[in-house]
């Protein structure tokens, strides 16, 4: 059996508590490192050449501790204060020899084989109870240790709780401090860790707490000054490092960190400038395409960071892994840690919170914290779109994930405008417009006219002209859209002579703007025999298209489902979208669930359900708006708030240039009334 295979792993490790020993200032620190070396020394017992560098490595540790104590290096080490510094050292019984016996060895190795040796057997007993012996007083050396360690956090914790009276405010998700510190709501200035990686599901470690569920990311501030251990446990692998806060500074890592089946890099940044350290030894560093150097042992220093994010590299071998380096007031260690090579890291910059994160129309579990989600994907390409009440929503995005890497998506938000406009054209002139009897405007000689500020909502307009009747009738205004009233909106009755009784009505003609080529699709009109204020009844029918302008917009109108047979519940189904008829989006209201479908050549696909309730001798309000790309419908009752039924999108089609209208089964019957388009 080659021995070097056994004695690589040793002394490799021999060689980072050598470094880590160099560079320390904390006896504390000394003291875990002289207990590794011992643990080496024992499990190698029988390895002359290793046992020569552990007794190296021993001399230096406590040449260090002599050091830090304040005393001078060259002053020889009694026994006594060997044991005050590493009280485990007077009863092991692989303590270093004496100079006079490390002198003999040598020596010794060199007997000729004729001369008389020690019995094996009874070596190998002595050497085997001294070994039982040494674990069992560093057992409970170290039992009496820990024991010590709770009882000096749990007075420290009394302490600092004591003068909190008022209640801890409530901790924002996966944004904690360690020992149960409160987190403000604004942004910390104090050092902070970031953790980021892609083991998950998996549980993250801190000192001594109990683990924790880590969902892609976690964020720590309000440290505590002193060394902390962190460790990182998922399905796929682990890490585990450890950093020091000192002051208002950012944390620094300590030593390289430790991973199964992981890359770790951690970068601690402050005011523009930074170190990066990994676990990656030898590897090239590039941020944004600029080369800046090679990893080695004591890391990498990074300079000009400024305040912007930067496109981040680390490079060993032919493994290349990328990050995201985001920029933060707050002295920061950023932490990422990455496993499967087949997963990437989506990072979805917002610039705002409790932003709505939908991946391919499902909502993300996660909403933004500080601007930004970071959200752990399989590779593949994906369709991103995100939503807050209050914001204008950018357009959905398509995004590809590669293996192993960082991708960002910018989906801006921006507050939306509080106020619409209303846009009057082809009145009569001298028409006079009211919105809820506070704004009105009177139509000049081109029957043209316009009314700023209006609350956004559903607004009652009037319209009033001389000679003829009044009208009133509710449109819905969307804040920073405008509203376009013409045609059959501005249509007054006349006023009519004395003798009415046989004076008939105008019927409401909804689909007035068909072209010729649609007047076949439309069934005849039927007299109005619903009760007053229900509009025109029609029944079945099948297709039945209302007039589009051809540009993006909203549709509004309210609508009755009729009974269309024996004990038959009455349905609600208007379309979107039709090029024919294998190609349309069908909203449906049932009475108890609306349900959004879409035909797609001839195949029909259910995109979304939502539970809602409608009685049967009750009228619904819907709001369907059309885009070049996209087309979505709300729906409300009169007593009852807006429901969100769904949106379909298609980027290689214009849906402003396909039919809308109702969808009419035989049988069935549904009154429509305010049928009206309002332009974007």
């Amino acid at each position: 059996m080659d021995r070097s295979q056994e004695t690589l792993p040793a002394l490799d490790e021999l060689r980072l508590i050598r470094q880590e020993a160099r560079q320390t200032r904390s006896l504390d620190t000394l003291r875990w490192e002289f207990d590794r070396l011992q643990n080496i020394r024992r499990l190698h017992i029988d390895d002359f050449d290793l046992q020569v560098v552990v007794a190296d490595i021993h001399q230096e540790i406590v040449e260090r501790a002599r050091y830090l104590r304040g005393e001078t290096p060259s002053t020889p080490l009694t026994a006594e204060e060997t044991y005050q510094l590493f009280p485990d050292e007077r009863s092991s019984s692989l303590q270093p020899a004496s100079t006079d016996e490390a002198e003999d060895q040598p020596e010794a190795a060199e007997i000729p084989p004729e001369v008389p040796r020690l019995d094996p057997k009874s070596w190998q007993i002595a050497v085997g109870l001294a070994v039982f012996l040494t674990v069992l007083v560093l057992a409970a050396f170290f039992y009496l240790i820990q024991t010590a360690r709770k009882i000096n956090f749990k007075d420290e914790n009394t302490t600092a709780a004591a003068p909190q009276a008022a209640p801890a405010k409530p901790k924002a998700e996966n944004v904690s401090a360690p020992f149960g510190a409160p987190v403000p709501a604004a942004a910390s200035m104090t050092p902070t860790l970031r953790l980021y990686t892609d083991l998950v599901p998996g549980t993250v470690t801190i000192d001594d707490e109990p683990p924790r569920d880590v969902d892609g990311e976690l964020v720590l501030d309000h440290l505590k000054p002193g060394q902390h251990a962190v460790k990182v446990t998922g399905t796929g692998g682990m890490a585990a490092f450890r950093f020091e806060v000192t002051g208002n500074a950012a944390p620094r890592a300590l030593g390289t960190p430790v991973v199964v089946n992981a890359m770790a890099v951690l970068v601690s940044v402050q005011d523009g400038q930074g170190r990066l350290v990994t676990n990656a030894q030898h590897a090239s560093v590039t941020i944004d395409g600029k080369a800046v150097g090679d990893v080695d042992s004591n890391g990498l220093t990074l300079t000009d960071l400024g305040k912007a994010e930067h496109d981040l590299r680390v490079t060993e071998d032919k493994d290349n892994q990328r990050f995201v380096l985001t920029y933060t007031p707050a002295p920061v260690l950023t932490a990422y840690v990455k496993s499967d090579p087949s997963v990437g890291t989506l990072v979805v910059a917002t610039g705002q919170d409790d932003v709505d994160v939908y991946i391919e129309d499902k909502l993300y579990r996660r909403k933004t914290a500080h601007g930004q989600v970071r959200i752990p994907l399989r590779a593949g390409k994906y369709k991103i779109r995100v939503h807050k009440a209050g914001f204008i929503d950018p357009p959905a995005s398509s995004v590809e994930i590669k293996k192993a890497e960082e991708t960002e998506i910018q989906l801006r938000l921006h507050a939306a405008p509080e106020f619409a406009t209303l846009q009057i054209k082809g009145g009569a002139p001298g028409m006079t417009v009211s919105i809820d009897q506070e704004a009105e405007v009177t139509l000049g000689p081109d029957g043209s006219g316009q009314i700023l500020n209006v609350k956004a909502g559903d607004r009652t307009v009037e319209l009033r002209h001389n000679e003829f009747a009044s009208r009133k009738f509710v449109r819905t205004f969307h804040a920073g859209e405008a509203t376009l009233l013409s045609g059959p909106d501005l249509t007054l009755e006349k006023l009519a002579p004395e003798n009415t009784e046989n004076k008939t009505p105008p019927a409401i003609v909804a689909d007035s703007k068909l072209s010729p080529s649609d007047a076949n699709a439309v069934s005849p009109p039927e007299p109005d025999s619903s009760p007053a204020g229900t509009g025109r009844v029609r029944k079945g029918g099948g297709f039945i298209p209302y007039g589009t302008p051809k540009a993006a917009g909203h549709y509004s109108f309210q609508a009755q489902a009729r009974l269309g047979g024996f004990l038959k519940r009455g349905k609600l189904q208007w379309y979107a979208g039709y090029r024919d008829g294998q190609n349309y989006v069908m909203f449906i209201l049932d009475g108890k669930r609306a349900t959004v479908r879409e035909m797609v050549n001839g195949k029909s696909i259910e995109r979304r359900r939502i539970p809602f309730n409608v009685p049967s001798n009750q009228s619904v309000e819907v709001d369907l708006s059309v885009t070049a790309d996209s087309v979505s419908a709300r729906v409300r009752t009169p007593e009852g708030a807006w429901s969100e039924i769904g949106t379909v999108t298609d980027a290689g089609r214009d849906f402003t240039q396909d039919r809308v209208g109702l969808y009419i089964p035989d049988n069935d019957e549904v009154a429509v009334s305010n049928f009206q388009f309002s332009g974007h």
